[in-house]
């Protein structure tokens, strides 16, 4: 886990929350207040690759996407899992495909203790080459459900249509199968404090022990109790390659017009200083339809 550098992003990151207004000015009494007790009790977290430290009555969720392979935890006993993966096969079994081919390819233990998996069709109007791969495991409190679409032309037949022809893979569900077991074993549940010491991508409620690469990205939010208007949403991804700048970005015509339709004002922009780091942010403020309300928003992007 890589703790310096986002323990500095997120202390910066919640002062910066804090003390934000239209104006530069010194912080009043009870913005001051706020930032006390925001960085009170701050409890290192780990997201994605990771370490950060955030509010310690934070409620961390959210979802990885590694190798094509969605994965969300939910916390639930072992006697709640059994129960949710038989309803589960029961629906699968029942569903008939409006073809004459299969809804339900396959369903039954995966790979290591408390999994299953299936695999089916996703819908009755799908395609008869679609499939859809989930898995399930259960491990110290957690349900993971990693899931993946992916392919087979070759039951029914269908490797001779022309455009199934330039494939070089008639049929991907070996390849993705091999895949989600391979996770499925490795996946294990993880309490919020919990920081592991091995490589790995931590999510709300899990971690996967896997070496550093790419096509992968981690999305989790932070709500605190006390603050109901006030999360910190952050996006973790080693496979983005802007070619233009956050400031640039916002500067666009698009972007302008956007803010504008939604009733916003742009309250501050620039770049900001952090040890080793080049990051920039972004605040803009907008009207709620539904409330009148002008809640804040702050990007905050490191490179």
């Amino acid at each position: 886990m890589r703790g310096a550098r986002a323990t500095l992003t997120a202390t910066c990151l919640i002062l910066t929350v804090a003390a934000c207004d239209h104006t530069p000015a010194p912080l009043s009494q009870q913005e001051k207040q706020i930032v006390t007790e925001l960085t009170a009790n701050l409890k290192t977290r780990c997201v994605g690759r990771y370490l950060i430290n955030m509010p310690g009555d934070a409620v961390e969720s959210g979802h990885a996407k590694i190798q094509g392979v969605s994965i969300g935890a939910k916390a639930m006993t072992e006697e709640a899992y059994r129960k949710e993966v038989a309803q589960r096969e029961t629906v699968l079994k029942a569903t008939k495909s409006v073809d004459a081919y299969p809804f339900l390819y396959a369903a039954g233990q995966a790979r290591g203790e408390n999994t299953y998996s299936f695999i089916h069709r996703g819908t009755v109007y799908d395609d008869p080459s679609r499939r859809y791969f989930e898995g399930y495991k259960w491990d110290r409190g957690y349900r993971f459900l990693p899931k993946i679409k992916t392919y087979d032309y070759t039951h029914p037949d269908q490797t001779n249509d022309p455009i199934v022809k330039q494939f070089d893979v008639k049929n991907a569900v070996p390849e993705k199968t091999a895949l989600v077991f391979s996770m499925l074993e490795k996946l294990r549940g993880r309490p919020e404090d919990e920081i592991p010491t091995e490589p790995g991508v931590c999510f709300a409620g899990g971690f996967l022990p896997t070496p550093e690469g790419s096509n992968e990205s981690v999305d989790t939010q932070f709500r605190l109790h006390h603050m109901e208007d006030a999360t910190f949403d952050i996006g973790m991804t080693p496979d983005l390659r802007e070619t233009t700048t956050l400031l640039q970005r916002a500067n666009s015509t698009e972007l302008r017009a956007a803010l504008k339709a939604a009733d916003g004002e742009l309250i501050r922009k620039g770049t900001v200083e952090l040890p080793g780091l080049k990051s920039e942010e972004w605040l803009v403020e907008g009207r709620r339809p539904e409330t009148g309300r002008r809640p804040r928003q702050l990007i905050f992007i490191l490179h």
